[in-house]
């Protein structure tokens, strides 16, 4: 052989070879990453609008003695199961979730709220 042409089929070898090994190193970024437990979820709302805004229309408005609570759900973690992937549960989706409630006044304004997980 001649050596072009050796190179020629060197390359050619190592392109199979590292050509579906590329295809492994590609990561699929999350569209919407959940949020982290600690993060602030209304992030210094004061009003009913603004909170609606931030977050979205509530999964449930219940009454309290106080006034009006909007009810939230979010994910905090995406599958947590290390084992997924083995097992009675493989195919599973398990996330984690947790439970915002938004107090509200009479006026519409922010009193409290509280995060509790699911």
């Amino acid at each position: 052989m001649t050596p072009p042409r050796r190179r020629l089929w060197g390359f050619c070898l190592a392109a199979l070879l590292v050509g579906p090994l590329a295809g492994c190193a590609a990561f699929v970024p999350l569209r919407d990453p959940p949020a982290l437990e600690a993060d602030d979820p209304i992030r210094g709302a004061t009003t009913r609008d603004q909170v609606i805004a931030r977050l979205g229309p509530p999964l449930a408005v219940r009454a309290s003695d106080a006034g009006q609570v909007l009810v939230y759900r979010r994910v905090v973690a995406v599958n947590v199961d290390p084992s997924r992937y083995y097992g009675q549960d493989r195919g599973d989706r398990l996330d984690r979730y947790q439970r915002i409630l938004v107090y509200l006044d009479a006026d519409g304004r922010v009193t409290r709220w509280t995060a509790e997980p699911e």
